[in-house]
């Protein structure tokens, strides 16, 4: 599936005559990724009045999804405040038939249901920190002797985890990773998702599925 475009009626905020006009329906970030820069800076669905030449943004519904990272989020318009849950309940049901229409996919993690494009702006910039983060975590590990386990990344994102996880030796267990974090944030304190591995390992809770 690639990115899609739709088309619809505009109404200019000048008060002109209102056109029919293009808009993205659903990006797809793992292969576009100048569309995705065009939406963290605010350039996505931008539209010019063929009247008076106002650009201004096309604020509507649309998809984001990236499947090697397990992002899927339907994002509503902040004109739909009022009746968010409302909306929030038909993306439901898209996702119900977007899920069994790309089975292929094995869409197997839950969606975001976001209100307007700031809060998809804020989990990409999140997205893009764990993933820096994560990299220099894989290679601190191989400095130290570390094996560094790629996990389940919807998971690890819900828990607020690396996408690599350090390991002491050949087994991936809560200890022996618990071991190799600690080391990790000792000599650098600055990898900061590595405490909430270590928090949660101390009180029992599961580790996410390696990949």
């Amino acid at each position: 599936m690639k990115s899609i475009k739709g088309e619809c009626n505009v109404e200019c905020p000048n008060g002109c005559e209102s056109f029919d006009a293009e808009y993205w329906t659903l990006i797809r970030g793992d292969h576009d990724a100048e569309l995705k820069e065009s939406l963290l800076g605010g350039e996505l669905n931008l539209i010019s009045c063929p009247s008076c030449g106002e650009i201004f943004y096309h604020d509507r519904d649309f998809i984001y999804f990236d499947p090697p990272k397990q992002i899927l989020a339907f994002v509503s318009p902040k004109t739909a405040k009022e009746n968010f849950e409302e909306k929030k309940q038909k993306m439901m049901k898209d996702f119900e038939l977007l899920r069994k229409n790309l089975s292929e996919m094995n869409i197997s993690y839950d969606p975001f249901y976001l209100f307007g494009i700031e809060e998809l702006k804020a989990l990409l910039d999140y997205d893009d920190f764990c993933n820096c983060q994560s990299e220099v975590i894989a290679a601190c590990a191989s400095q130290k002797g570390f094996k560094a386990v790629a996990v389940n990344p919807a998971q690890a994102r819900l828990k607020g985890y690396p996408l690599y996880l350090p390991v002491e030796g050949s087994t991936y267990t809560a200890q022996s990773v618990k071991k190799a974090a600690q080391a990790l944030v000792a000599q650098n304190p600055a990898l900061t998702l590595l405490n909430a591995v270590i928090k949660d390992i101390s009180e029992g809770k599961d580790l996410p599925a390696r990949l």
